[in-house]
């Protein structure tokens, strides 16, 4: 079973959000090393998370040598990843194990065009090399697959001053075009978590819904993401 793990916005300066989100309220993390960091993290204690990061365009041009060594799906997920603009890029879906073997098969066997299964790591700021395995889907909008990280990374503690303690709901869109698709990977999912699935005219994250938070979040702030506070009874979320 698959379960919400984080949801990817696609900005253009990691460091710059790590400073506006600080400035809304968050506490942020950088991935690795702040001089050299691709990415940071908004944690919570429970739940899913958010991951900004950014990749220069040019790693477009990657597109067929990583499809060569890891499949299609590989190559067309790098393509979208690497597409211009900040804002919500993709979700990511974890299990519980720290390898996707059993994944890749039980996907595979149930009609999910997937990728090889690849090993990525990074080095935190503390320096402690943390290992993971991640597998695309086809087609690119529809959410991958992601083990549990080793060791796991989730603090024990997380603070928002602005009162946000965790990802209440994720809205993701579904257009027809993809939707045998997506419900080939449905069926995998965790029927009890956050997402909320609806159609739309493009496959892909609409917006995320923050539980705790005690006020509006500026959007010149937010690089792209679309964040909101869940809605008050006899509103619409």
């Amino acid at each position: 079973m698959l379960r919400c793990s984080h949801v990817l916005c696609k900005v253009d300066d990691v460091g710059a959000v790590v400073r506006d989100y600080e400035a809304l309220g968050f506490t942020v993390v950088y991935g690795s090393a702040p001089e050299r960091a691709h990415n940071a993290l908004l944690w919570f204690e429970e739940g899913p998370f958010i991951e900004f990061f950014q990749l220069p365009s040019a790693f477009r041009l990657l597109r067929w040598p990583m499809a060569a060594v890891n499949g299609r799906a590989a190559g067309e997920r790098l393509t979208r990843w690497a597409r211009r603009g900040e804002g919500w890029r993709d979700l990511a879906l974890e299990t519980d194990d720290t390898a996707l073997a059993g994944v890749h098969t039980t996907l595979r066997d149930g009609g999910v065009r997937v990728s090889r299964v690849m090993n990525g790591r990074r080095k935190p700021p503390d320096g402690a090399l943390v290992r993971y395995q991640f597998l695309a889907t086809r087609p690119a909008e529809l959410p991958f697959a992601v083990s549990s990280y080793d060791p796991p990374q989730r603090p024990a503690t997380v603070r928002h001053p602005n009162g946000a303690r965790r990802i209440g709901r994720v809205r993701y869109g579904v257009s027809d075009r993809d939707r045998a698709a997506f419900d080939r990977l449905a069926v995998h999912l965790d029927p009890g978590g956050p997402l909320i699935v609806e159609p739309a005219p493009a496959t892909g994250v609409l917006a995320v819904g923050i539980d705790g938070l005690t006020g509006p979040l500026d959007p010149g702030r937010t690089h792209g993401a679309v964040l909101s506070a869940p809605a008050r009874e006899g509103e619409e979320g």
